[in-house]
């Protein structure tokens, strides 16, 4: 990229995250009332529990990263705008699940989320479908249909297994996001590895703990359905983690720092509040030291996606008249 086009989007990247609400206000923002709290963030809704108040929250985000997205070309624009799509892959999960456990298309659509120009799923189309085979076949022509078609693989082999196709999904979009990023310039690769290896440390240690604890999957099959691995959790750790026989087991082999982040932790709940606020801080970190455009838009794009997701619930709690304790509990808030 131009000297003067990464100049621009250095920037434009910290007009915008310098917006973002810094991790140590989460308390305040949950001692906001529900008044202030929409007038502020722009969420205007007769029925704040809705989920008119996600649509708004997420379609300004987008609105964004399309104005971020707009100087690059090439590899890079490519990289962005399947890095993008982890929103869409929401809908496409959706989309299965909901046509193979026979919901109504009401209550299916109710739940996607319109991602505008970003959008590459044809939702009506897929949503008029008779038989979920049939959706199937149509996600096959689009340009999922790698993804669709690995994960439907899966799926019947593992006797129509929701969850198995679930899994599949996330971890050959992971696969494909990386093989992306080793497409681009070594100045921008060193530092987009680190932030990827950041998340995926997180990710595959959250679904680990589920995998082997809450969905009392095998080691070996625990170990096969995670991502590719990440910064400090590399495959050997993994398979290592996954012969583990209990959850204060995989926490005394973790590596010094997130043994110590984790030891005082007791339930899944409270391992994904603080990987989650420690993967933030390390990718808020990064945003503000690198000197590479694209990585600050790709730190930009995660923590934006963390506050939407954290301002909805906080909005929604408020809205139903949740206990102020219990929306901090669900969104990691101690204070």
């Amino acid at each position: 990229m131009p000297l003067q086009d990464n100049s621009y989007i250095l920037t434009r990247v910290n007009i915008l995250a310098g917006r973002l609400i810094p991790l140590q206000d989460w308390g305040r923002v949950i001692e906001t009332d529900l008044d202030t709290l929409q007038k502020k963030h722009l969420c205007n809704s007769e029925n704040p529990a809705s989920s008119e108040i996600e649509k708004q929250l997420i379609d300004r985000a987008l609105a964004d990263f399309q104005l971020l997205f707009r100087p690059f070309s090439g590899l890079e624009r490519e990289m962005l705008n399947y890095a993008i799509h982890w929103y869409e892959l929401f809908n496409l999960k959706t989309l299965i699940r909901g046509k193979f456990s026979g919901r109504r298309e009401t209550e299916i659509e109710r739940e996607l989320v319109d991602l505008g120009p970003f959008a590459l799923l044809p939702l009506h189309t897929l949503l008029d479908t008779d038989d979920p085979y049939e959706m199937l076949r149509l996600l096959e022509q689009t340009p999922y249909s790698t993804i669709v078609r690995q994960a439907r693989s899966i799926f019947e082999e593992e006797g129509q297994n929701l969850f198995a196709l679930d899994a599949a999904i996330d971890r050959h979009f992971f696969s494909g996001l990386k093989q992306r990023l080793r497409y681009l310039s070594a100045e921008d690769q060193q530092p987009l590895m680190t932030v990827y290896g950041t998340m995926m440390d997180r990710l595959n240690l959250l679904w680990l703990i589920r995998y082997r604890f809450s969905y009392q999957l095998s080691p070996a099959k625990s170990y096969y359905l995670l991502a590719p691995t990440g910064k400090r959790l590399h495959s050997g750790k993994l398979m290592h983690l996954a012969r583990m026989e209990t959850l204060q087991e995989v926490i005394e082999a973790l590596p010094a720092s997130l043994k110590q982040l984790l030891s005082q932790a007791e339930s899944l709940t409270q391992i994904e509040n603080l990987m989650e606020h420690y993967t933030l801080q390390a990718i808020d970190k990064i945003l503000k030291s690198t000197q590479s455009g694209i990585t600050r838009v790709f730190c930009y794009l995660l923590l934006r996606e963390s506050e939407v997701r954290l301002l909805q619930a906080i909005i929604k709690g408020k809205a139903l008249e949740f206990d102020e304790a219990l929306i901090r509990q669900a969104v990691g808030v101690n204070h």
